[in-house]
C-alpha cells in the first residue's frame, strides 16, 4: 500500500535512519489495498476496517512489535503497537478519535513512555473504503488530522501517515 507522510515537532532528516520508522513503512507496504478488503485469520474472516487492522497486526508482529501496549491503567490508555520508544496508532474511527490519540501521545511523552508517536489514517476514507460510504463519512482522515495537529499547542513529536487508496506503481 502507498502512503504520504507529515511530520510534527520532528524532522524527516533526523528520522531517516530510525529503524522502527522504516519497519512501519514496510508494514504498510506489506498490505495491499482492495476495494472490498478482507483477510482470514485462524479460520475467521475480517472485512474492511477490522480486516485492515488484522493485516497490519500480522505485519507488525512479523517485525517484533508489541501489540496493544498499555501506557496507563487508569485512565486506560492502550495503543496499537510499540517497539522501543516508538508508539503507533492506526485510526479508522471517527474524526473525534484523533484527539484521544493525541492525548495518548502527550501522556506517553510527558511520562517518558515514548519518544515518537505515529498515527496512521486513511487520506480519503470514502475512496479508501468505496463500498462503505456510510461508515467512512465522519472517519478520521489525513487532512483533518494534520490540520488539527498544527493547531495543538503542545509539542509532541508525531509522524502522521496517510494511507492512499489504490495500488500505484
Amino acid at each position: 500500500m502507498h502512503y504520504i507522510t507529515e511530520y510534527f515537532f520532528c524532522s524527516p532528516k533526523l528520522l531517516q535512519n530510525v529503524k522502527e520508522l522504516q519497519e512501519i513503512y514496510s508494514s504498510i507496504e506489506g498490505v495491499t489495498w482492495q476495494e472490498e478488503f478482507s483477510i482470514t485469520v485462524d479460520g475467521q474472516e475480517y472485512k474492511h476496517q477490522s480486516g485492515y487492522n488484522k493485516a497490519f497486526a500480522q505485519q507488525f508482529a512479523q517485525r517484533g512489535w508489541i501489540s496493544q501496549p498499555k501506557l496507563c491503567e487508569s485512565p486506560r490508555l492502550i495503543g496499537d503497537f510499540q517497539k522501543n520508544d516508538i508508539f503507533v496508532e492506526i485510526q479508522f474511527g471517527n474524526s473525534a478519535t484523533i484527539y484521544r490519540d493525541y492525548y495518548k501521545f502527550h501522556y506517553g511523552l510527558t511520562h517518558g513512555l515514548l519518544a515518537l508517536a505515529v498515527l496512521i489514517v486513511p487520506t480519503d476514507p470514502k475512496a479508501f473504503f468505496p463500498t462503505r460510504h456510510a461508515s467512512a463519512s465522519n472517519m478520521a482522515d489525513f487532512n483533518i488530522t494534520t490540520r488539527c495537529f498544527k493547531l495543538l499547542p503542545i509539542p509532541v513529536p508525531i509522524v502522521v501517515i496517510g494511507l492512499l487508496p489504490g495500488n500505484l506503481g
